[in-house]
Order: C-alpha cells, then sequence, then structure tokens
C-alpha cells in the first residue's frame, strides 16, 4: 500500500464525509421533492398524466444509473492503491548488494534526474524515484505519475486510480448538470404555478442552489483534467515541473505526449468501450513511460537549413531511435555530453569549382 501513516483520521475522514453528504443530499431532495412529483404515485391511475409518468419513468432510470456509477467511482477513487515504488533492489539502496564487476548501465535508465545528472532520491523513504514519482507528505509514501493529493477522496491521484477520480469528476458534474436541467420544471411549477408549503419551497430552492454551485465548480475542474489528460501532463508537471525549464536547458524537459488516443488510453484504459466504466485501468507498471522527441534546441537558422533541405531534396539528418525507458528516442538532439558540438552546424555544399585553400608543405610541394 502507498499509505505509510494512519490514514483514517478525524480530519482526513471529514472531507470525504462532507462530499458523501452533498451527494446524499442532493439524491434525497431531488427524489423526493422531483421524481415522486412526477411518477404521482398517490394519484389515482386512472387520473395520472401520462406524458408526465413516462417522463419521470425516464428520468429515474437515467438518474439512479448515473448515481450509482457516481458512487462506485467514489469507492473505487478512495480505495484504491494508487501506487507506490516497488520494493526492488534497484529502488531501494539497502536492499542492493553491488558486485565489484557490477555494470552501472544495468541499473534503470531515466528520463527525469538532478540537475548534476543523478538519479532524484527521495530521503523521506530512502528510495529512488521513478519518472513521474513525487513524495506525498500527507501519506507519507513516494505515488507513482502523482497527480496531486485529493483531501475530498482522502487519497492520492496516481497511476492505478487516476482513471476513477477522472470518472468521478466526470459523473458527478454528470449528474449534478442532469438534476439541474430536470429539476428546473419542479421549481418553476411551485414558484409560478402550484400551490406548496413554505418548507417544500425552501428545500427546492435549496437543492437547485446546492446542485448549481456543485455544477459551476465541477465543470472548471473537469476542463482543466480534460485538457491535463490530452497532453499527458499531470496537475504537479503542470504547477511545478514546467517552471524548472528555460529557454537553455529545454531540451532536458521530457515530453510524454504520444498523440491524442495514446494519451486517453493512458488514463482511461487501453479499451475504448470501457472508458465511461470503472474497470479496465490502464496497462503499465506506473514506473516506464513512453516518451516523445523533446523539444528542438536548434537556432532558427539551421532549422530553416533543415527545412531547405527538405525542400531542395537533400539527405535530411537521420533521426535516432525511439527511446523506450533509456533507449535512444527519435530526436535529432541527442545526450549533449557526447555528441559534438559541431553535429547540428549545417554544412554549406561547395560548388565543383571552389577548391580547399592549400598551404605550408603541401603548397611547396604543388
Amino acid at each position: 500500500m502507498a499509505f505509510k501513516c494512519q490514514r483514517w483520521t478525524f480530519a482526513n475522514a471529514l472531507p470525504v464525509a462532507f462530499v458523501i453528504w452533498v451527494i446524499v443530499t442532493i439524491w434525497i431532495l431531488y427524489c423526493w421533492l422531483h421524481l415522486l412529483n412526477m411518477l404521482q404515485l398517490w394519484t389515482p391511475r386512472a387520473e395520472r398524466d401520462a406524458t408526465k409518468y413516462r417522463q419521470g419513468c425516464v428520468e429515474v432510470w437515467v438518474s439512479q444509473t448515473l448515481t450509482v456509477l457516481l458512487f462506485t467511482c467514489l469507492y473505487r477513487a478512495v480505495f484504491t492503491d494508487p501506487g507506490s515504488v516497488p520494493d526492488t533492489p534497484e529502488w531501494i539502496p539497502s536492499r542492493r548488494q553491488r558486485t565489484p564487476g557490477e555494470d552501472a548501465t544495468m541499473m534503470p535508465q531515466l528520463h527525469e534526474v538532478k540537475q548534476t545528472g543523478e538519479r532524484r532520491f527521495c530521503k523521506w523513504c530512502n528510495g529512488f524515484k521513478p519518472d513521474r514519482c513525487h513524495h506525498c507528505r500527507t501519506c507519507k509514501s513516494c505515488i507513482l505519475r502523482m497527480d496531486h493529493h485529493c483531501p475530498w477522496i482522502a487519497n492520492c491521484v496516481g497511476f492505478y486510480n487516476h482513471k476513477y477520480f477522472f470518472l468521478l469528476v466526470f459523473y458527478a458534474l454528470t449528474t449534478c448538470g442532469f438534476i439541474l436541467w430536470t429539476m428546473s420544471s419542479s421549481l418553476y411549477a411551485v414558484l409560478f404555478i402550484e400551490e406548496k408549503t413554505p418548507m417544500h419551497r425552501f428545500l427546492l430552492v435549496f437543492g437547485m442552489t446546492l446542485t448549481c454551485i456543485m455544477t459551476v465548480l465541477l465543470f472548471f475542474f473537469f476542463i482543466f483534467h480534460v485538457r491535463l489528460m490530452f497532453v499527458a501532463t499531470t496537475t504537479i508537471e503542470f504547477c511545478e515541473k514546467r517552471q524548472r525549464y528555460t529557454a537553455k536547458n529545454s531540451m532536458n524537459m521530457p515530453n510524454y505526449d504520444m498523440g491524442f488516443c495514446k494519451n486517453m488510453q493512458a488514463v482511461l484504459g487501453p479499451q475504448p468501450l470501457l472508458w465511461l466504466f470503472p474497470v479496465s485501468p490502464p496497462q503499465g507498471d506506473g514506473v516506464t513511460f513512453l516518451l516523445r522527441k523533446r523539444a528542438s534546441v536548434l537556432p532558427p537558422q539551421q532549422q530553416a537549413f533543415l527545412l531547405s533541405n527538405d525542400s531542395a531534396g537533400l539527405s535530411p539528418l537521420v533521426p535516432a531511435e525511439q527511446e523506450h525507458f533509456g533507449v535512444r528516442e527519435c530526436s535529432l538532439a541527442t545526450n549533449p555530453e557526447t555528441v559534438d558540438s559541431t553535429a547540428h552546424e549545417p554544412q554549406v555544399p561547395r560548388e565543383d569549382g571552389d577548391a580547399p585553400e592549400v598551404t605550408g608543405e603541401k603548397a611547396a610541394a604543388a
């Protein structure tokens, strides 16, 4: 488990209890003040409005289905382990028994390292960090592909429960939007057509207000996470890590964006038909990630030269192979420490009449 401390304390359980209270309150008010009115259960069958009854049956089926999916995603987001660093010798130095002839290249090669080139090390967990892994001070553990720590589910959003958290926000927004749309007819009837008790009106207005507030908050929160999913970025990477890279070291910034479909599969799982269901989590171990080519750091003049070569039919620079966890990646820039400083310098072609200048002994012999 990712938790290395006492998880369920009063402070940790209070936000979860508040979320459950909001969901249950909206559900009770919706069923009591709207659905029962649409079904007309206390009206004789011969006097019921058939159109209103059929619409009520449809709304019952849709609303209760969304509610079941909402509670399922909430349960799985709260009680699913987000993922922690494997307790193996390559990540835990204390468990490693290094032999004199051991090659350092056998150790895991990472894309994210310190500015000195060393592997990232967690002093609290006393172990190395895989790519996209961060230490959570609340959970007292390093979380794989950590997005953020969410107090509303008393859990971190990591590699193994990111899908459930994303669907939790999605179904919460969808349910609130559906309730807001359908319950507005009952609110209009109570305010302008039917005569109801003051308590009935107050509860209906209270339920609509609470649902409207939750819809607005969830809408912007959901849009933000959809954007992060499309560009294969976590909340921590968006808020903190991007600020560490400037134009001088932009080549060292890992890019995990593998395209629209691959990015969605990395969060919602490999099966598109199961993307909207709290099953089929994404494949992988949460330690290794495909890496797209890094941002080019070539000057504009050299980039223009490469484009002119492509348009003129000349042979451009051949890209290296794609990289997966330390293997060479598909990019023009490789390791700057091992590549010659003139590797990306354009070679100006000479005409046949231009001969190189010869000096010294060769010139005397000529």
